[in-house]
């Protein structure tokens, strides 16, 4: 099968890899029906984030069809539309009984100290093989695949694999209260999805502050204010628009 394969720092090639089968009684094959780049990725490629192993297939964000189950999958069928969250968790330890699945003790072989599993990353992760390849082997799988209804496309379901969760947790963590003017700093992908976030929490206002004017156009049409910081002093034009007094939340995207 074909995949995007880290071979070096600024060296990722489209390579013929193999198929990847059923390792555990909790795995599931997936064919991969639409995937996306995201900004670590660009860590890896560029070296910033070091610690990658050549051969590793890149990408996190994905969905496809179950092409196959392990036996202890139980909740899922073959053939079925799914979405592939970013952080692989086990789904039965105390941090994901809770539902803090980034915390995830069981995920990562390297163990519960390593930190946060996910696909595509650096040995510290798991070096799990990722996304961005026309299939992929999903480890506990019961937890870690999500049924996509059949109203929602591929495009749209692709959102909610990480970039969508990362701005809506950015607003979350902002606390946003019912009416609260909230100020965004960057309106790249991330910052377009606190945007949408902010106002699906409440928020009365938003501020969208970037330079880019395809960027700052998209933050228009969604209904947040915009700055432009190569035409004013952000702080300043924030104050103005709020009386002087400011915004009650900022994200900074």
């Amino acid at each position: 099968m074909k995949a995007i394969v880290f071979k070096g720092v600024g060296d990722i090639r489209l390579e013929d890899v193999p198929e990847p089968e059923i390792e555990s009684p909790t795995d599931a094959i997936v064919r991969l029906t639409a995937s996306a780049i995201c900004g670590t990725d660009l860590h890896l490629v560029r070296g910033t984030m070091p610690g990658m192993k050549p051969g590793t297939v890149l990408g996190h964000e994905g969905v496809g069809v179950v092409e196959a189950l392990g036996e202890d999958v139980r909740n899922l069928e073959v053939g079925e539309r799914v979405l592939i969250p970013s952080t692989i968790a086990c789904g039965s330890c105390s941090y994901c009984r809770a539902g803090y699945y980034a915390q995830c003790d069981g995920a990562n072989p390297n163990g519960p100290e390593a930190g946060t599993a996910f696909y595509g990353g650096p040995m510290e992760t798991g070096a799990f093989d990722g996304l961005q390849a026309e299939k992929a082997r999903i480890p506990f799988a019961h937890v870690n695949l999500i049924r996509i209804p059949d109203e929602v496309g591929d495009e749209q379901a692709l959102l909610l694999s990480d970039i969508m969760p990362t701005g809506y947790f950015g607003a979350k963590l902002a606390e946003i209260k019912r009416g609260n003017t909230v100020a965004v700093f960057g309106c790249g992908p991330v910052g377009q999805c606190a945007i949408l976030s902010a106002f699906l929490l409440g928020a009365g206002r938003v501020i969208a502050v970037d330079s880019s004017p395809d960027r700052l156009g998209l933050a228009r049409r969604q209904g947040a204010e915009v700055v432009d910081f190569n035409l004013e002093d952000p702080v300043a034009a924030i104050k103005r628009l709020t009386g002087g007094i400011g915004a009650d939340r900022a994200i900074d995207a």
